[in-house]
């Protein structure tokens, strides 16, 4: 070979090798650093799943807490616990074992107003008023719960060993809610209302963890582990860590490892509440100890408002060689092909092709395995969403979310069919278009109440909906949104029933009272008027018929027997008159009694409307009583019209044959709304003095609650509905026994 062609093939050759060499560095550093972005996004796309861990378990933990909150809400509303009496060991009993059977509730405690303790139910049984001695209280919570600000909170108290267990680790705490004695029962029918103490429950933390955390693995090996908001372990697989302080124990078990990271990350995050992702360096991995780098995620459970303030948090964390070992095991086999390569240009050149394809194959089916996995929980939050949100459509009770300024933001169906309103248009209407003025104010001043304390606000409100007037329980919860925007979330539960049964209740407390108190007035006074009258009579008889002295003894005579009758009216009001109950037809009973009052009617220019329905069936009532009834209500309606008007008197079936309902309603003056609530009471009446005894609606209500019947009221005055007031009676009978 020539010089010139050495030198050219030399050149050639030179060039060939740096180009090469250039080759070779070129796919080193492209590698290097496409190792290095893969490592990046697995790593966050793993931590991200150990955050999807994480926050279903604390999902779990907050669930268990607010269940056993509710349960002890329930208990604290129950006589059997308000009083504690011995008499109610069975009652005790019977309500506190399904608590202790579920949840983790391993102890419940009552105490009273001095600290001593009168009533305890564990798993070994319930004990009540131990003669023996009574431990006190620690005074904090003495303190807490006497303060009436406190009424209907719940307090949490800090972790503590369980009593008489073996292990330091085995946790409990307490949730203490004050009680007041305000239920009524057969030994405490009116209740005092006044603090007696409270009831403390025990959860035992470390089983409910037990419960919940194994299961969660992350990775091959990776776990859960939880801490408070004062740092303390609650759960750990290590178990000499659970009770201690989270920065001592690791420092104890590794001096010589620095835990700045985690402690920090523990710190200023996850003791706070904020949910994340991270990592740290650590010297040990289950039974691994050597120094690594480990991934976690952490997500907080929160049990706030209107009970009680917690921040746990949950934390899922993983040696970062389970997620690189893959990467690492692919660029391994890579640079050993690349020095194949040098060796072998072309066959290397080729195979690194062929092997780059295929690693690439290899990394995207990870890459989607991994994908698939987050899919697959994002399904299930998906999924888990969906039932709730079922839950809340087919709730009976109405829910929805409100501004301060009255904006509905979302409603369930229920309160779209209350409101009368199509779903699709609820969200972004305002409460005005649905209820008066005065009615939202008052809801409005509890939202934004709520929102300023950050507590729930309860209030029980009498709402005249379109479809009619109901009686709502409602708690307002301030929920914060987007920013510092802030809106609160409604439940109103319908308490229309209760109510009715309560006022039914304290109307019959009010009927027995005052007739017990009549009877004993008309006893007292019939005998002075049966001997005045008997006197007068034989005054009578000595006086000759058109004197002066026999017209003055006609009249004593005359107001005699007209106190006579009111005695006799007293009478009535004051027992159950001995007469025969029979079935009577309601129709016949109302033209038997309009015909009487026809006169009436016709001189005050009042015009009588009958709408009643044909074939009713007989109802249960005797024909005088149901007279009687009628005949109040048409004379109180001709009083509240004056001397031109309308009275329309219907009857018909109700929702089934087995009640009547009969309907009286005119078009006078109205009744005030806030004496609606006591024109049943006896001797009450709006008239002028002397023109009415009020025994008359009460006098009726007697009469039909005695057939097992009902009398309702509804009334608009002229200042409500101008041009349209008036007063609607209803009456509910039930009908004849023969007909059911």
């Amino acid at each position: 070979m020539d010089p010139i062609a050495r030198t050219k093939r030399s050149k050639i050759l030179k060039i060939m090798g740096i180009a090469t060499f250039m080759l070779v560095v070129g796919a080193s550093w492209l590698a290097i650093s496409t190792a290095r972005y893969m490592k990046d996004v697995l790593r966050e796309q793993f931590n991200e799943q150990q955050l999807v861990l994480a926050r279903h378990a604390a999902q779990r933990v907050e669930a268990n807490i607010n269940h056993a909150i509710d349960d002890l809400v329930l208990l604290n509303s129950l006589p059997a616990i308000q009083y504690c009496d011995t008499q109610s060991y069975e009652a005790m009993l019977l309500t506190t074992l399904p608590v202790l059977n579920g949840r983790r509730i391993i102890a419940i405690r009552r105490i009273d107003r001095q600290g001593s303790q009168i009533f305890a139910a564990s798993e070994q049984g319930i004990v009540i008023r131990n003669l023996g001695h009574v431990q006190q209280e620690p005074a904090a919570y003495l303190s807490w719960a006497e303060d009436p600000a406190n009424k209907g909170k719940t307090m949490g108290t800090a972790l503590y060993p369980k009593q008489g267990a073996k292990e330091r680790s085995d946790l409990v705490f307490d949730l203490i809610t004050p009680t007041y004695e305000e239920a009524a029962n057969a030994a405490h029918p009116y209740p005092s209302r006044a603090y007696a103490g409270y009831i403390r429950l025990t959860l035992d933390v470390t089983h409910m963890m037990h419960d919940i955390m194994p299961p969660i693995r992350s990775g091959k090996t990776g776990y859960a582990w939880v801490i408070d908001s004062n740092g303390i372990i609650i759960y750990h697989p290590e178990k000499s860590f659970i009770g201690e302080s989270t920065f001592e124990a690791r420092s104890n078990k590794g001096p010589a490892i620095s835990f700045d990271q985690i402690n920090r990350i523990q710190r200023e995050e996850m003791m706070r509440g904020v949910e994340g992702t991270g990592s740290y360096y650590t010297g040990w991995h289950r039974e691994i100890v050597k120094p690594m780098e480990k991934l976690f995620a952490y997500s907080p459970v929160h049990i706030q408002g209107p009970y009680v303030n917690y921040s746990w948090s949950v934390a899922v964390a993983a040696p970062v060689q389970e997620v690189e070992s893959i990467i690492d095991s692919v660029y391994t086999r890579q640079f050993l092909l690349q020095a194949l390569v040098v060796s072998i240009i072309c066959l290397g050149s080729l195979f690194v092709v062929f092997y780059e394809r295929r690693w690439s194959s290899e990394l995207e089916h990870e890459v989607e395995l991994k994908t698939g996995h987050i899919q697959k929980y994002a399904n299930e939050l998906e999924s888990s969403e969906t039932k709730y949100r079922s839950l809340v459509e087919s709730a009976e009770d109405l829910i929805f979310t409100v501004e301060p300024n009255g904006l509905i933001r979302t409603a369930n169906l229920h309160m779209c069919r209350i409101f009368g309103i199509n779903p699709q248009e609820m969200a972004g209407q305002s409460l005005y278009r649905f209820l008066p003025g005065k009615e939202v104010q008052e809801q409005l001043s509890c939202v934004r109440k709520a929102l300023s304390s950050g507590r729930g606000e309860k209030t029980e409100t009498r709402l005249a909906l379109p479809s009619g007037n109901f009686w709502f329980n409602i708690q307002y919860i301030p929920v914060k949104g987007d920013g510092v925007e802030e809106y609160a979330l409604a439940i109103a539960r319908d308490i229309t029933e209760r109510k009715d049964i309560e006022q039914q209740l304290i109307n019959t407390e009010k009927l027995a009272s005052l007739g017990t108190m009549a009877a004993g007035v008309a006893h007292e006074i019939n005998n002075p008027i049966g001997i005045m009258l008997g006197f007068c009579d034989l005054l009578l008889e000595k006086m000759d018929p058109g004197s002066m002295e026999y017209n003055d003894l006609k009249t004593v005579e005359r107001h005699g027997l007209h106190c006579k009758s009111i005695v006799e009216r007293l009478l009535s009001f004051a027992r159950v008159r001995e007469e025969y109950e029979e079935d009577c037809d309601l129709n016949a009973n109302i033209e038997s009694i309009t015909s009487v009052v026809k006169h009436t009617l016709d001189m005050n220019n009042i015009e009588l409307v009958l709408s009643l329905a044909p074939d009713l069936p007989p109802v249960r009532g005797d024909s005088t009583g149901l007279q009687q009834v009628f005949l109040n209500l048409i004379n109180n309606a001709v009083q509240a019209m004056g001397e031109k008007g309308a009275i329309k008197i219907e009857t018909r079936c109700g929702s089934s044959r087995k009640e009547i309902e009969a309907i009286v309603t005119d078009r006078g003056c109205g009744i005030k709304r806030e004496y609606l609530d006591k024109i049943f009471d006896p001797f009450f009446t709006t008239k002028k003095v002397g023109e009415g005894t009020g025994l008359g609606l009460s006098v009726s209500y007697g009469i039909i609650t005695r057939f097992g019947g009902r009398i309702e009221c509804r009334s608009v005055t002229e200042e409500e509905a101008p041009g349209a007031s008036g007063t609607t009676f209803e009456i509910i009978l039930p009908a004849s026994d023969e007909v059911k």
